[in-house]
This record gives structure tokens, sequence and C-alpha cells, in this order.
């Protein structure tokens, strides 16, 4: 652990990066405490699976709790079902609603487009319902995201370019799972596709156990894309008992 937590700070110095992890399963108070001290700065939550016609994650609230208690930022992103009967702007809501029921103020939500095997076979009808989630989320005042890669995208969506310049992009590029196949943990790799000429997040691997997590993803992302003066690296309450979320790029 204190190797790693080394060799964490010293990349992230020389290169001006910060690491994360995304998770889609249930961490513990000692977990989040751990990826802290081990030189993590932010933790990516699943707040919503695609599971049956699509539900929300219920992981979701006490992970993105945990993690706050920890001291570490803190994004939501989702998994929504694209061939469910719940249309996007259904699956949008469903999220949004948990989180703030949950008392957890949401400034950006990421939509997962991958595996195009989930996804219906027709690219223009997955592109309406994209489009449709990124329309609900702006509408909602919060800014959306979208992980996925350049093939995913190509096979998805047909590499459409067309969604707003406000939309971040998280892609993912790995050689392999687990620790052996990661590749860089810097953005050399990026090359421009479909609606992005620049990333804000890479996820460099892919399920690797750490801090007793299993089946975590390893994230970095610049440290420019985080304002010191919006104080987001951690995040903090604006009221009482509200969580923040949604820093990275804002």
């Amino acid at each position: 652990s204190v190797l790693l937590a080394a060799s964490l700070l010293c990349a992230a110095s020389a290169q001006q990066y910060a690491y994360g992890v995304d998770i889609a399963v249930q961490g513990t108070a000692n977990a989040f405490s751990c990826l802290r001290s081990n030189s993590y700065s932010t933790v990516f939550v699943r707040a919503y699976k695609p599971d049956g016609s699509g539900a929300v994650d219920m992981n979701a609230v006490p992970n993105v709790n945990m993690a706050y208690k920890a001291g570490l930022g803190i994004e939501v992103y989702m998994t929504p079902n694209p061939t469910s009967s719940k249309s996007a702007t259904t699956q949008i809501d469903e999220v949004v609603s948990a989180l703030v029921n949950g008392g957890i103020s949401v400034r950006s939500l990421w939509i997962q487009v991958t595996s195009p095997v989930n996804w219906n076979k027709n690219t223009a009808t997955n592109l309406n319902f994209v489009n449709s989630a990124i329309q609900r989320i702006r509408a909602k005042g919060i800014r959306p995201g979208v992980y996925t890669n350049n093939y995913d995208w190509q096979q998805i969506t047909n590499n459409a370019g067309n969604l707003g310049t406000d939309v971040m992009l998280w892609y993912w590029n790995v050689y392999a799972s687990g620790p052996n196949g990661e590749t860089a943990p810097n953005f050399s790799d990026f090359r421009a596709f479909g609606n992005w000429n620049r990333a804000d997040v890479k996820q460099f691997g892919q399920y690797e156990s750490t801090c007793g997590i299993s089946q975590l993803n390893r994230d970095v992302y610049p440290l420019s894309s985080v304002s010191a003066k919006k104080e987001s690296v951690n995040p903090k309450f604006e009221k009482d008992n509200i969580i923040t979320v949604g820093a990275i790029g804002l």
C-alpha cells in the first residue's frame, strides 16, 4: 500500500494527473478510507443499472455517503437499459430522483455507452436514446457526460458527432482485464472521435482488486480539470446534510 501510494503521488506530480476508481458494487467505510490513504482522489459510483427494465442501484447512496466521509471526490454514472420499455427520460428521472431523495446534489451525470451487444442494432434508435437522456440531464440543470470509447461509439451510434460541446467524455482503453492489461495512466493514446476532440477522464485499468473492493476499474484525469476555487477535489456540504457530487470538467 505504501509503495502504491508513493507511485501514484509521483506520477500525479510529474504528469499532473489525479487517480480514481469506478465501482458497481457495495463498498465499505474501510475500503473508501483505504482508497483515500492510497492517494486515490475520486470514486465514480454507479447509480443506475440495466437489470430488468433498468433500476436504481441501491448501493449508490450508501457508497456516496461513505466516500464523502472518507474525503474522496465523487462522480456518479449510470448504466442504462437502452432496449427497455422505459424511455431514456424515465431512466434519467429515476436515477436523479433517487440521488436527490438520498440527500445528494448532482452537478454532473455520466452515461455509460459501451458493450454494443446490449444496445439496439439500429444506430439511429440508439442515438435517439442517448440524445434524449442528455437533453433530460440538461433540463435538470446537470452537466452530461458519456463513458465510451471510439469502437463502442462507432458501433452503437455510427460515430455521432452532434451531441453538443457541453457533453464531457470519459473514455476507456485497456489491453486486457487485470493489472497486466493496463494502458498508460495518461491521455497520450487519445484520438478524436465522434463528438469529442478532447477527453476529461480515462479508464486505463479494468477488473482489478484494491482495498478489498473487487472488480473495480482504475481511472485518471487531469488535475487542471478540477477547479481549486470550487473546492471540488473533495465533496462539500452546500446545505445541511446535502452532499454535492460532480466536479471533474466543470
